[in-house]
């Protein structure tokens, strides 16, 4: 039977907890007035997500994380066509352009953007549908742990937007330009720096101004490369 609401009267997390402490399998489907996002949970863990932007769509958060070319994604497209039911990650990575991890990274991503998106948004609504569903394999899915700590990420972010809503973009990903700062005054910093850390700091320096830039420039997750950004700043090398 399906179960129907607004967002106001259920906050999401709330519900997101629910259905995975009930195990559900379905589709979760949540509705702006300018977007409609689908969650399909497999036995009370997020399994795939699909958004009405096709920024938000799988193929595209694998180009932005540089995961996939634009040809390979073509071909993978060119597939589903002649597949119709297939999962572009599942063909993705039967053409061996992708791995599990990278699939279950892209939808990491996914889910914690659609996440800030339906957060952010005044008036939305939700309804889930229990339904037996086309699911790819266990390897690609977000089970509990993942899950919290995407949904904390996603509250945060929203939260931020609320309070800054000039430092974010309409995707949820903030614009505010990452500036390296002009003098270095404890050195030593750098040589304590990660691999990651280093990376990040090698795309600003290459030119990069965003945390999509630098997304795009390293290959690192967006919640990843925010916690690099915070841990540069507390450094004192980037502002």
């Amino acid at each position: 039977m399906p179960i129907y609401g607004d967002l106001s009267d259920l906050p999401l997390h709330l519900l997101l907890q629910a259905l995975t402490r009930a195990g559900q399998t379905g589709r979760l489907v949540l509705r702006t007035h300018t977007e409609e996002v689908t969650l399909l949970f497999d036995r009370g863990r997020v399994a795939a997500v699909s958004s009405s932007d096709v920024q938000l769509r799988m193929g595209q958060i694998l180009l932005q994380l540089g995961e996939i070319s634009e040809d390979q994604l073509e071909q993978a497209l060119a597939l589903q066509t002649v597949a119709p039911g297939r999962r572009l990650g599942e063909l993705l990575m039967r053409l061996g352009f992708v791995t599990h991890q990278q699939v279950k990274r892209a939808l990491a991503n996914q889910f914690e953007e659609v996440l800030v998106r339906v957060l952010t948004a005044p008036d939305a609504t939700f309804v889930f549908l229990p339904e037996p569903v086309l699911l790819p394999s266990d390897e690609t899915v977000l089970d509990d742990a993942p899950m919290t700590k995407l949904i904390l990420n996603a509250i945060r972010r929203a939260d931020e937007a609320a309070l800054h809503p000039r430092r974010t973009s309409s995707s949820g990903v903030p614009f505010a330009p990452i500036a390296l700062v002009s003098q270095v005054l404890d050195r030593s910093a750098l040589d304590r720096l990660t691999h990651e850390e280093r990376e990040v700091l090698i795309a600003l320096l290459e030119g990069s101004q965003t945390v999509r830039q630098v997304v795009q420039a390293t290959g690192l997750s967006c919640s990843r490369v925010r916690e690099i950004v915070e841990r540069l700043r507390t450094l004192g090398l980037v502002r």
